[in-house]
């Protein structure tokens, strides 16, 4: 899947810069932004969270997308939203998004996330798109079946992290 920048009302989607790595560091610290995010730490200084940038700039030729969620009012990075664990033989792909809590209860995650379904679904040639969601993180939960994900299961045990284990729900959405 290319890479394409992408708009809705109020967001621009866009790729990531070198100007990032201030936002990725404060925002994936961030206790909020974290606090469901079992499968790594935070970084804890700015050469941990420079690995995270770069991963979200090694895109082509990768088995992942990321965009930088801006709100166009004020110009702001507010979060990250794409795809990962892309399997072009099956037409499927993990989906996954974080957003700094001021901008939570406003919509904003909805629009970004009905934009990148649009375009994996018309523009990326996938089926089937999928999320792992810790079973404890309500709101996201409430976002993806408000969004027309069917609920498939539990995972038991999915994440060991910080010496407890976490069940996550697994969530998909197939093409019309």
């Amino acid at each position: 899947m290319k890479f394409q920048q992408l708009e809705t009302a109020r967001l621009l989607l866009r790729k990531f810069d070198d100007n990032d790595l201030n936002f990725i560091y404060k925002h994936f610290q961030d206790e909020f932004v974290s606090k469901y995010l079992y499968d790594n730490e935070p970084p804890k200084n700015i050469e941990e969270a420079k690995a995270i940038l770069n991963w979200c700039f090694h895109q082509e030729n990768a088995n992942h997308i990321r965009w930088c969620i801006v709100f166009k009012q004020n110009r702001k990075s507010i979060g990250t939203i794409g795809f990962h664990r892309f399997d072009q033989i099956n037409h499927s792909a993990e989906i996954g998004y974080d957003l700094a809590e001021t901008y939570t209860r406003q919509g904003i995650m909805t629009e970004a996330l009905e934009c990148i379904l649009d375009f994996g679904f018309s523009e990326g040639n996938l089926h089937r798109i999928y999320a792992h969601v810790a079973v404890e993180n309500t709101a996201s939960n409430l976002l993806l079946k408000k969004n027309g994900f069917i609920l498939e299961g539990v995972i038991r045990d999915q994440f060991f992290f910080r010496g407890k284990y976490y069940n996550h729900n697994l969530w998909s959405i197939l093409s019309a």
